[in-house]
């Protein structure tokens, strides 16, 4: 006879009559989410879920391969070995259990479309995972205007950022932008010779689109609008005089993370990101695009996604965010837009003022929020309604493409900044026109960079134009704990990291650590202490900037495990506790 779980306590599964504490290894059920926990608190319950694998494949040596080709191969192959290495023996046991699961390289995990209870125990026993996850969801949130179909000229947005002025010198050719969106409907007149699945009378779909949500299928399609209205800000022209793209030469592929405005679900952009990394699937990163375009975010302070952008980074892929419509208050920019390693984009009306919805910094990790804005309010572009209609959209989904659209010109006018992550931000926050604030975000008013503005508005002629001195980003290392480390609570984690830049020397002294988005350190060793109340799997972040501006993190993940409690005694396991054992007591509480 089954019986119903209510919640769990001390690693095991109080009923409604009993305890029933399975083997598990000791404290191992910490390893699960409490958030999954619930999804599965009824019987027979299916529920997706992720699973984590503890460590990351080291990317540093790779990262740094000058040619662009040979980086994202060796990126792509680095990933993809320590994956393989590090799931071979949990791949094997879910084959032989006939439970469906997808194995991921991007990050190192594995999700389960229908994980259950037992079988989360189970995998929890196992030493070389980390954590087990509920799927996360996101949404690409914007403020809809209406529609309509007169072709209008240039927009007041692309000559606001002096793309105009660009195109004689640069229109993006030879670069590619990707997006991961709702789609994108790809015979609209302003984006079909754009597309770079489009040989000219004929379409070839592989490699330039992938639909994960299966809303669409193997042939590209908008069900909201979002995607197509991001896509034509980017490189939308109808080979004529009507122009919405900020580089109407450059090339797009994209992948539909979304199933529609309010549910891109994580399993989904998961498979975009690493998708995004090899359009082939065939382990060489051939078809990569240049820069990718994220329109679509969550809550602040969430580094799920940390890796992913981590990965393109390394491969030389330009990660761009838009930074969230939760303004004017501080603090709200959204991830994946506040990781140190996302360039956000804040929105802007045609008179340079900040949106009301545009949010605001400082990123709970570290640094200042947005990095720059871009015009986001009534911005006419390309609409998935037919292949002639155009419509006006606000939001920061608008901004964020004006700012891949920069970057898709500067590296075409300007190829020796052609992968270089860290130097293009440099000139794009160089270039921007300074924006000055009353607001007083993070003590940040009247200055630039500040955290309403980044800094300032987006300038393509400007960025085209500025020199920078060739500059080598700086590197940063945890050095402990080790990733996957568990710590039984309340804890003092000590950690220790070595930094160091080619031209500034040793930096150590200077790394900011986060946790949780929320800086709590500075210097080469620090301690992150955990309560009992923080029970579960956190990332500590390392992160450097060198005297350029030029910026560096690395990530490690550990697990905080439950002190278990009967009566106010300590014991020593979660099964010693299970068992009653501790004190000779029922189990009254486990915090």
């Amino acid at each position: 006879m089954g019986v119903r779980v209510k919640h769990r306590v001390c690693g095991c599964l109080l009923v409604l009559t009993s305890f029933v504490c399975p083997a598990l290894a000791e404290d191992s059920s910490e390893k699960i989410d409490p958030k999954l926990w619930a999804l599965l608190s009824t019987d027979g319950s299916k529920v997706p879920a992720f699973v984590l694998f503890a460590g990351r494949a080291p990317l540093g040596p790779a990262s740094r391969i000058p040619e662009r080709a040979a980086r994202g191969k060796a990126v792509i192959k680095a990933l993809i070995s320590f994956a393989e290495n590090s799931q071979i023996a949990v791949r094997a046991q879910l084959s032989a259990q006939g439970v469906p699961f997808t194995p991921y390289w991007v990050t190192n995990a594995i999700f389960l479309p229908e994980a259950t209870a037992p079988l989360v125990l189970d995998l929890a026993k196992r030493p070389e995972i980390t954590g087990i996850f509920a799927e996360p969801e996101y949404s690409v949130p914007d403020i809809a205007g209406a529609q309509q179909t007169t072709i209008s000229g240039g927009e007041w947005n692309v000559s606001k950022i002096n793309a105009d002025e660009v195109w004689s010198v640069a229109t993006g050719t030879g670069i590619v932008v990707g997006s991961i969106d709702t789609g994108v409907r790809y015979t609209h007149e302003a984006l079909v010779n754009q597309y770079r699945g489009n040989s000219g009378g004929s379409f070839d779909h592989k490699g330039n689109w992938y639909d994960p949500t299966g809303r669409c299928g193997a042939t590209p399609c908008d069900n909201t609008s979002h995607g197509t209205h991001v896509m034509g800000i980017l490189v939308g022209s109808d080979g004529g005089t009507n122009f919405t793209g900020v580089a109407p030469g450059a090339k797009w592929i994209s992948c539909k993370g979304c199933t529609d405005n309010s549910t891109c679900l994580g399993s989904k952009l998961l498979a975009c990101a690493q998708w995004m990394m090899d359009p082939l699937g065939d382990g060489t990163g051939a078809g990569q695009p240049d820069i990718v375009n994220n329109s679509w975010g969550g809550a602040s302070g969430d580094a799920w996604f940390m890796s992913y952008v981590d990965s393109w980074r390394s491969a030389g892929i330009f990660p761009v965010f838009s930074a969230g419509n939760n303004g004017p208050g501080c603090a709200t920019t959204g991830s994946p837009g506040d990781y140190p390693g996302s360039f956000a984009a804040g929105a802007t009306d045609s008179y340079d003022v900040i949106a009301s919805f545009s949010s605001r910094g400082p990123s709970g990790f570290f640094g200042t929020k947005p990095n720059v804005t871009a015009p986001g309010v009534n911005i006419r572009s390309s609409a998935a309604s037919g292949d002639t209609s155009y419509g006006y959209y606000s939001g920061t989904s608008m901004a964020s493409p004006h700012v891949a659209g920069v970057v898709a010109l500067l590296w075409s006018a300007r190829p020796e900044l052609y992968a270089k992550i860290a130097l293009t931000e440099k000139v794009l926050r160089l270039s921007a026109v300074p924006m000055s604030t009353s607001e007083n975000c993070g003590g940040s008013a009247q200055l630039i960079p500040n955290n309403t503005y980044g800094s300032g508005r987006v300038d393509a002629a400007s960025a085209v134009g500025t020199s920078v001195t060739p500059d080598e980003p700086p590197l940063v290392t945890i050095s402990s704990p080790p990733s996957g480390t568990s710590v039984k609570c309340p804890a003092a984690v000590p950690l220790a990291g070595t930094a160091s830049d080619v031209e500034g020397g040793d930096l150590t002294s200077s790394i900011v650590w986060a946790s949780d988005g929320a800086v709590f350190a500075e210097g080469g060793s620090a301690t992150r202490t955990f309560s009992c109340a923080e029970v579960g799997t956190h990332n500590l972040v390392a992160g450097i900037t060198d005297q350029g501006g030029l910026i560096d993190t690395d990530t490690v993940t550990i697990q905080v495990q439950a002190a278990c409690k009967v009566s106010g005694a300590a014991c020593s396991s979660n099964r010693e506790c299970c068992s009653s054992k501790c004190g000779g007591k029922s189990v009254k509480l486990c915090k």
